[in-house]
């Protein structure tokens, strides 16, 4: 396929591609901080490009992305939208494709944050539940960083956010939004983000009961917000990461898209044991 855009067609031309092909990409990503050597929408960079990429391989098309979601930090340049206004707007999105005629809707997340990726994946599974429409909508989540080694080990080696991986993979896409001054947090600061990527919270409460919500901030200790070593990064790392995941992903969706089709054609389902169904559900 020439154009993978949906954006990019006409009505005509999104008409003819549903007669033989029901598949969608849909990346989202989010407006938030990457350190001063990365720009702010470096998360919906690494949705659109592999997004992209991936529907090539497929021979599908990719959608407009969601640019905005939950990210938690509060630096400037950060745009936060609640998890359950993200959750509805993908969910709005998903009935929209699935009354046009898409029925395998594969999400593409450009950015790993826990509050978001959990609320949207059980949101996702109680839309299917009340709307009888969805029934026949296959919907895949597919975070990217789970097909690739280099960067699942990136993971174990304490290096999260704006470091080693996504610094490597901007320079391997778009080195020219990638800016020399490097700056990390206090030599302690950064190494409490490097060991929990969550510590840039602040919680507190009035009392220590479980029953009680506490209340949320960003340390104020916190004034970049980089988890991990973006020293180390590389272009030649980042175009390893995007091979691993080409190499991964397409395979695993194209068997998929195929199970899915068939299963709808001969009316059949898998029921999930216990094991799988807590799998669903976890990162």
């Amino acid at each position: 396929m020439k154009n993978v855009q949906m954006g990019e067609m006409t009505v005509k031309d999104l008409q003819e591609y549903l007669k033989d092909n029901r598949t969608i990409i849909f990346p989202y990503g989010v407006v938030e901080q990457h350190g001063y050597h990365l720009p702010l929408d470096t998360d919906i960079r690494n949705a659109k490009i592999m997004g992209e990429k991936i529907a090539r391989e497929l021979g599908c098309i990719v959608a407009p992305s969601l640019n905005y979601c939950f990210s938690g930090g509060m630096l400037e340049g950060t745009i936060n939208v609640k998890p359950n206004t993200f959750s509805n707007m993908v969910g709005e999105i998903i009935e929209s494709l699935t009354l046009q005629g898409f029925e395998n809707i594969i999400i593409i997340p450009g950015h790993g944050g826990s509050e978001s990726m959990i609320h949207l994946k059980e949101s996702l599974r109680v839309l299917k539940w009340l709307n009888p429409a969805l029934k026949d909508t296959m919907i895949l989540m597919a975070p990217l960083w789970d097909f690739s080694e280099t960067w699942s080990n990136l993971f174990k080696s304490k290096d999260y956010h704006a470091a080693e991986a996504e610094t490597s993979l901007i320079k391997h896409w778009t080195p020219e939004v990638v800016r020399d001054e490097v700056v990390l947090d206090e030599d302690e600061v950064a190494e409490m983000l490097r060991n929990d990527p969550d510590s840039y919270q602040k919680r507190t409460a009035f009392t220590k009961l479980g029953q009680e919500i506490p209340h949320t901030e960003q340390r104020e200790s916190v004034k970049v917000g980089i988890m991990g070593y973006p020293n180390k990064s590389c272009a030649e790392t980042g175009k390893k990461i995007t091979n691993e995941i080409l190499t991964g992903i397409v395979p695993v969706l194209k068997d998929a898209i195929e199970t899915a089709d068939k299963c709808r054609k001969n009316g059949e389902r898998v029921e999930l044991t216990d094991n799988e169904k807590l799998k669903i559900m976890s990162l």
